[in-house]
């Protein structure tokens, strides 16, 4: 099925590289990789690392196959007055790009001395990711999980961008770090003694850059992006 399908777009994508714009390849749509990053469902996720500082965030697909932003950025986080987070809003299904690529390269993706209160930009200017695959299923649930959690308050380790992501992704049953295991003993009638839960939490870890690495590491063969 995947040869099929890297025949299929070789040649839908040929004339346009070769004539329309001749230096574009006909593989450029997939980073040389027209086998592994095939993606014909287009229920995919991006998780978007901040590479000049620690910040989390993700790229997820709506309904029409349009992949959106979404950051947790620290609204709430004033200093004697004055906001220390990242903006003083939420980016919550931000944008419709046709790939994650031309996110990276567009002008909202932009980090500068105006952006931080500008919506036109997201204010950090990633120029890393890592794509995963999903189900429509697991998107949908991801979309709804980032609408909740935007409405808690944010705190800088216990409740923050890359604890955010890993939560929703947690919910969608993606795997985000080692599980913690726990067990809890709820004590019963003195005939049948306590009853014992085993109970499988994630490890959220809070530092972003290492957030990133255990995303990574724990979903192997996703695609990953360097602008």
């Amino acid at each position: 099925m995947k040869q099929f399908y890297l025949i299929f777009i070789t040649l839908l994508f040929y004339p346009l590289s070769s004539y329309a714009f001749h230096p574009l390849s006909p593989y450029s749509y997939c980073g040389g990789d027209p086998i592994n990053c095939v993606d014909p469902t287009g229920t995919d996720i991006v998780i978007l690392n901040y590479t000049e500082g620690e910040h989390l965030a993700m790229l997820i697909q709506n309904e029409k196959g349009k992949w959106q932003y979404y950051s947790i950025n620290g609204d709430n986080v004033y200093v004697s007055g004055t906001h220390k987070g990242g903006r003083e809003f939420n980016d919550i299904a931000v944008g419709s790009w046709d790939t994650p690529q031309e996110f990276f390269n567009s002008s909202y993706n932009v980090r500068n001395d105006d952006s931080k209160d500008n919506k036109s930009m997201n204010h950090f200017g990633f120029s890393e990711g890592y794509q995963i695959s999903t189900t429509p299923e697991q998107d949908a649930i991801m979309r709804e999980k980032f609408k909740e959690m935007e409405q808690t308050s944010y705190t800088p380790l216990g409740n923050n961008c890359a604890t955010t992501v890993q939560s929703v992704m947690f919910e969608a049953d993606l795997p985000v770090s080692s599980p913690k295991y726990e067990v809890i003993h709820i004590p019963a009638n003195r005939s049948l003694g306590d009853i014992e839960y085993h109970i499988v939490r994630p490890n959220i870890n809070p530092w972003p850059s290492s957030a990133f690495k255990s995303i990574m590491k724990l979903n192997p063969g996703g695609i990953y992006y360097h602008k």
